[in-house]
């Protein structure tokens, strides 16, 4: 049977796509995938071949894919049409744009809400990342705060449908070993020793230290530029970053086709992205590490696979750009996105979605070995084993089972549910001392292992400890200039100097406002002032905000308000608050009291 491709136009209309030539798919470690093809005018796609162009979708293997680029070239009396299409997400989330920005600590779930919230993708954190600062985060399309997030966090992804998967690393690691000209052809090559070194010094805060790579015994001792950040005060941070930095063997990509990869005992029935391997370097004597960082698969007339390339590449940075970033997150430089958006879907709908769709769709096949196996057509990776034993789900051909259902349990990294009824919960640590469990009795979490942040970024509990004291302290005896004395249970004073001080409040800055009672009244219908100024060098004076001032004229000593006083976003430093009065006539007394202050928000 002839495979067809499906394409649908800007105006929502959809039609089958036949005739097509030279169709060929890129995969990238990083997630990127697009499509490149031919279309040869014909009777069968005389009512498509128009819809053929820029911002139409194509459909292919499940997913979608916007056309970006179309060049039509003559061939005889026909026109055909040669097409670079990109995988919806990228550009769904390049033409969407964060228009606030952030500044502080940030859990890795915190970050990819700033960045998904309201495109109609959903998340899953699969691995466990530590929270990271930000300064001035956003104010750009989401796609290139995306790729900041990667970076900074060190995760990959993958997308199913508009649901976007987070890992640590994506792919496995393989064990295979490609020996460099020996038992592969190679289609491309690239290998750079520009930057070999060696040998490197790293000087930290009061600290030294140095590393020697364990290739310098093949290649001899060669310096690398010293390492010099006054951030590192332990050796052991120090180390670490000079044997992350230390280039110490030669970059490499090479391009190999898979069907004589697996000539030459390649193990797995495909090719991921992300998979590990090892590229032994005989020039050099170095066993190299390395992953397939991009799959190039061309499908025939019928799009059914006829030849796969893998590259494997050991870059760190460089060529890094085009092999494991994104390959455009800014629309100024050769405006490669520009897409269309989606419709919403709820977490458990678009789970419930993607499977119904997974198993309607699915090409299988069943063998009898050791059991019952489901293997996918198109990708054999992909396999479910039934047995006496269980029931396990392999992504890598059955080399592993990390998905199973056994008499032991159910064994999952993801789990996608509408609502979870159980006993209770544990989500253990590394070591028995730090473990989370939510049962009917409540949450309980030992060893510290819990953060909470406010919405506006400031973090209330960290590591288990409670940041929070909202004492405010006055000073005794109080701090109060000579102009102010005391009338019973008021202070009063006769001046209009502006800084005659009634009190020094000092407090730790925990909360959003501080909020006071306050009473004033004056005779002879002069106006008087209680101001309220915040000094945040925590009473050293040197920088002083004014940040509330009530003023009343009135003798009604009866007559009370409230003031609220915002700090802005908390800190948790030490600061100092200045009440002070005055009025607008040195013949007359003003007369004030604080009846209490107390921090709040």
């Amino acid at each position: 049977m002839t495979h067809i491709l499906s394409i649908t136009n800007i105006a929502g209309e959809t039609e089958a796509l036949t005739n097509i030539r030279g169709l060929t798919r890129t995969r990238k470690v990083n997630g990127e995938k697009s499509l490149a093809f031919f279309v040869i005018p014909d009777a069968s796609n005389a009512h498509s071949f128009g819809m053929v162009d820029t911002e139409s979708t194509v459909e292919f293997d499940g997913e979608e894919y916007v056309i970006k680029t179309v060049s039509e070239k003559n061939v005889g009396l026909r026109s055909i049409k040669e097409v670079g299409a990109v995988h919806k997400f990228f550009c769904d989330m390049i033409d969407d744009y964060q228009y606030d920005t952030y500044t502080g600590s940030m859990t890795f779930n915190a970050a990819l809400n700033f960045v998904f919230g309201g495109t109609g993708y959903t998340f899953n954190i699969i691995d466990s990342f530590t929270a990271e600062t930000f300064d001035n985060f956003g104010d750009d399309n989401r796609l290139a705060l995306f790729q900041t997030i990667l970076e900074r966090y060190g995760a990959e992804f993958y997308v199913n449908g508009t649901q976007v998967n987070l890992k640590r690393e994506i792919g496995v690691d393989t064990d295979f070993q490609y020996r460099y000209a020996h038992n592969v052809k190679t289609l491309d090559k690239k290998i750079d020793s520009t930057n070999l070194a060696t040998y490197v010094r790293g000087y930290g805060k009061d600290i030294e230290t140095e590393y020697t790579s364990p290739n310098a015994a093949v290649l001899g001792i060669r310096h690398a530029p010293a390492v010099r950040d006054d951030r590192y005060t332990t050796v052991e941070g120090l180390l670490a970053r000079l044997q992350n930095d230390l280039k110490d063997e030669p970059d490499l990509s090479i391009t190999i086709d898979f069907a004589e990869l697996r000539t030459a005992g390649y193990l797995y029935e495909q090719p991921n992205e992300g998979d590990y391997g090892f590229i032994i370097y005989e020039p050099m004597s170095l066993d190299i590490e390395a992953r397939i960082v991009e799959i190039s698969e061309e499908f025939n007339a019928d799009l059914l696979p006829i030849k796969t390339a893998v590259t494997l590449s050991n870059f760190r940075e460089g060529i890094t750009d085009v092999l494991t970033r994104f390959a455009q997150t800014s629309k100024q430089v050769n405006r490669l996105f520009n897409g269309q958006k989606v419709l919403p879907y709820n977490v458990l709908d678009e789970a419930v979605r993607i499977a119904t769709e997974a198993l309607q769709s699915a090409q299988t096949e069943l063998e009898f070995n050791n059991g019952i196996i489901a293997r996918d057509k198109t990708n054999p990776n992909l396999l479910v084993l039934f047995n006496s034993a269980g029931l396990g789900i392999s992504t890598d051909g059955g080399q592993t089972f990390t998905e199973a259902i056994t008499y032991l349990g159910v064994n999952t990294s993801l789990l996608t549910a509408g609502q979870i009824n159980a006993n209770n919960i544990s989500v253990l640590g590394g070591t028995v001392d730090a473990y989370t469990l939510i049962d009917a009795e409540g949450l309980y979490v030992k060893g510290g292992a819990i953060q909470i942040e406010r919405p506006d970024g400031y973090v209330v509990v960290n590591d288990g400890i409670l940041q929070n004291g909202f004492a405010i302290q006055g000073a005794y005896p109080p701090y109060r200039t000579a102009g102010i004395t005391e009338d019973g249970p008021w202070v009063k004073v006769n001046t209009t100097n502006r800084f005659e001080n009634i009190q020094a409040y000092t407090f730790k800055h925990d909360t959003r406002y501080l909020v006071a009672k306050v009473g004033i009244f004056t005779h002879n219908g002069i106006t008087g002032y209680l101001s309220f100024d915040l000094d945040t060098s925590d009473g050293a004076g040197t920088s002083i905000t004014e940040l509330a001032t009530v003023s009343r004229s009135g003798d009604d000593d009866g007559w009370t308000t409230y003031v609220t006083m915002d700090l802005g976003v908390p800190e948790g430093s030490r600061k100092t608050l200045y009440v002070r009065m005055y009025g607008n006539d040195p013949d007359w007394f003003v007369f004030g009291r604080i009846l209490y202050i107390c921090q709040e928000g």
